[in-house]
Order: structure tokens, then sequence, then C-alpha cells
């Protein structure tokens, strides 16, 4: 019997230990599976969320703050700026306008019935609820504000065009009994139904998007816009587009750049990528661990045997593969476990951790928006539930979505980078163990024994 049977048949004398070693280090493997496919999967979706956006500008009128205040529209002059400044390939124009009158429609949002607490905590007047706004958006890009696969029936509307036409939410069309081809009245114009969509978010579904031009005509809103989403020739060109901005709008408008609005953004998802970083890491290193403590009380508890076979003309060579070749045996079969239980545990790994992540962002978010006290309509009256879907707060919703969008899969390179950390895994738990078996002497072993 050579060495690497003798190593490999080894590792069942005692069936009872190899089986919790060979759990623990399933365990540790699966681990670090489903860690790495984390950690890729997130990666992707930043690099894929930075190059959709690495080339955006956003300018909103000066103290809009992101949808919130009253800043006044901005103006022809404005947009003309801005599409004259050089590096810019393309705008998209939208101007949004809340509706609590003027249209024949029932919003689908209902405002929660407000309660002043009275000394003792009971509610001792009731305040009546004001009616709930419908979020109207004209935009010259509508694929910007929904996309074409949020459509649930109908087509598209032209943005540049004059058409009274309309893409209604699945919420407002349902609270309206509405269908593509029904028709509605907004500023006494009738508008018809020419597409419903969908986005599983119940402020944008309870909204409309017009054209813009459209929206100005009927609003007598001439030339004026609330938000312009600029594109640039090129990232590299990013900083010094969004300088020549604010130098020729001057306080007139807010100028951000989107990338900087995704870094802030996307920032739960580069924290899922430390944290699984750190699991591999600490899964490497228990596994390490544990195939090294297993290798070191082997050779304890073999002194004997070893003295004896160094004493019969064995040579530390042998001795030394044989006991690798046991310590790399339950390393595999851990691992042909693990890979398993690391392939079924990588999805909802991955998923829980964006979840708790996004959770966190949103509570977050929330609790900001509470401390800056009430919203402020567009036109400047407060109360009422602020949502853009064009601009600034339709794109940060846009990159929320992105964080519970992470689609996890195992590629051959991380079963690649999961295999390399195993053979060092292997090789680290075995070399001390080696190093032990080096220093047996036949004759102290015997004697002792």
């Amino acid at each position: 019997m050579n060495v690497f049977t003798r190593g490999a048949k080894n590792t069942l004398r005692s069936p009872l230990r190899s089986g919790a070693i060979i759990a623990m280090l399933a365990i540790s493997t699966g681990l670090i599976l489903a860690m790495l496919v984390a950690r890729s999967s997130v990666n992707a979706k930043i690099e894929e969320v930075k190059a959709s956006v690495a080339t955006q500008i956003t300018i909103n009128p000066a103290g809009m703050q992101g949808g919130m205040g009253s800043g006044d529209p901005l103006t022809n002059d404005e947009v003309e700026k801005v599409k004259a400044t050089e590096h810019i390939n393309s705008t998209a124009l939208t101007l949004t306008k809340q509706l609590t009158d003027n249209t024949s429609l029932t919003p689908s949002l209902e405002p929660p019935k407000l309660h002043i607490m009275g000394p003792t905590g009971e509610s001792s007047q009731d305040v009546p609820k004001q009616k709930a706004p419908i979020i109207t958006t004209g935009t010259t890009a509508p694929a910007n504000t929904i996309a074409e696969d949020k459509l649930t029936s109908g087509s598209m509307i032209d943005g540049t065009g004059t058409a009274r036409e309309a893409l209604v939410g699945k919420q407002l069309a349902e609270k309206n009994d509405l269908s593509v081809g029904d028709t509605f009245t907004l500023y006494d114009k009738t508008f018809t139904v020419k597409g419903i969509y969908s986005t599983d978010n119940r402020f944008q579904d309870g909204g409309i998007v017009l054209p813009l031009a459209t929206l100005q005509d009927v609003s007598d809103q001439s030339g004026e816009v609330s938000s312009i989403l600029a594109t640039v020739d090129s990232s590299d060109n990013v900083a010094s587009t969004v300088t020549a901005l604010k130098e020729s709008l001057g306080d007139k408008a807010d100028v951000t750049s989107q990338e900087e609005q995704a870094e802030t953004t996307l920032a739960p998802l580069t924290s899922i990528a430390d944290l699984a970083l750190g699991g591999v890491i600490a899964a490497t290193i228990a596994g390490a661990v544990i195939v090294l403590l297993a290798m070191v009380m082997v050779v304890r508890e073999r002194r004997r045997e070893i003295g004896v076979i160094k004493a019969i003309g064995g040579t530390n060579r042998s001795i030394m593969t044989q006991f690798i070749t046991e310590g790399v045996t339950l390393t595999v079969i851990g691992t042909i476990i693990g890979m398993g239980i690391g392939v079924a545990a990588s999805g909802p790994l991955t998923q829980s951790l964006v979840n708790n992540q996004s959770d966190d962002s949103s509570q977050t978010q929330r609790q900001g928006r509470m401390q800056q006290g009430p919203m402020i309509s567009s036109n400047g009256s407060a109360g009422g539930p602020m949502m853009r879907m064009g601009g600034p707060s339709g794109f940060t919703n846009q990159l929320n979505a992105n964080l519970t969008s992470v689609t996890s899969s195992v590629t051959p390179q991380t079963f690649a980078i999961s295999g390399a950390i195993i053979i060092f895994i292997a090789i680290i738990g075995s070399a001390v163990p080696a190093w032990f078996i080096a220093r047996i002497r036949p004759a102290e072993v015997l004697r002792t024994e």
C-alpha cells in the first residue's frame, strides 16, 4: 500500500472525528463561496450603475433640494445655456406638477388623517386631511422617467411632441377605472391614455407622464422646466462641465454630478462588498485553523506509529506525504460538500445582505427627511407628499431600486478563486504538522512509549 492510499484510508480510522472535521470544513467552504458570490455580484451591480450614470449631470432650480423647496423653475435661457455648454451631447427636460385640482382624476393615494395629541396623550382634535396630489410629469424623455419594460399595456408616448396623451400609473388607472384608449381631463383639456405602467412603487404608480410641451401648454408654463438631465460626451469631462455650468448658470441653478449621487446612494452596496470580503477572510482563517488543529492532533496521537515507521526505514518525505494526503482528503471532501452548500446559500445570502442594507439606508433617508421639517410643494405651499418622478428624486429612486435588484450568479472565476483558497487552507493546515513529523526521532518515541 503506497503512502497516498494509506493517507486517504487513514481518514476513516476515526469516522466520528473525521465527520466533525468535514462538517466544519464544509460550512467554512460554503461560507467562502457564498461570500465570494455576494461580493462578485454586488461589485458587478456597482460597476453597472456607475457606468450608466458616470456621464450624467442634473441641473435643478436653486433651492429646490431635489424636489423640496420653493425655487423658481428654470427657463429657456438656462436651458439654452446648458445645451450650449461644451462636452454636453444631449439633454432631457422635465417639468413636475402636483395637481389637487384641474383634473377629473381621483388620486389613488389617501393621506392619513392627522391627530393633535392632548397633554394626556389622547387625541384631542382631528385635523381634516388634505387632498392627496397627483404627481404629473412632463418630459422630453419619457423612458428616463418610466422604463419601457414597466409598461403593462399600451405604448410609450413621444416626449418631444405636443399630443395630448399620457402614461398613467397602474394604481391611478385602477382608482379611476382607466384603460388604454380611455380619456380624462387635465386643465379642462381632454387627454388619452396611451399606456399604463407599473413600477411597484405606490407613489410613482399614482402619477401621470405627459410630453413636456403639452404640460407646459396646458399649465401656462411655457418654457419652464423643473429639472435638466445633461449627458456629457465622456466621464473624463464631467468635472470640468459641472464647473462650466455653475459659472454660466450662477445662483439660478444647482448643478450636481450624478456620479457623486451614485457614490452616496450605492454606499450600502459598497458596505456589502466590504462585509463579504471580511467574511471570506474570516472563513479562510477558520478553515485553515480547523485543518491545522485536526492534523496536529492526529500527529500527536500517532507519534508511536510514526516512530515505528521511521525505525523500519520510513523517510520523513514519505511520512509527510501520508499525513498531507490525509489532510487534503479531509479538505477535498469538506470542499465538495461545502461547494453545494455555497451554491444553494449564495442567492438567499446575497439578497438578505442587500435587503438589510437597503432597509437601513431607507430608514436613514426617512429620518433625514423628517429632520428637514415639512415638505414644500412645487407651488411653495407646505404639506402634501413630494414625489418627483423625473429629475434627481426620480434618479435617486431608480438607484435605490438598483440596491434590491442584485442578481447572484456562481461564475467559473468564483469557483477558481474558491479552489485557490481551499488549496491555501490545505497547505497551511498541513505545513505545521509536517514540521512536527520531521522533528520526531524514532528512539525517543519508542523509549517514551
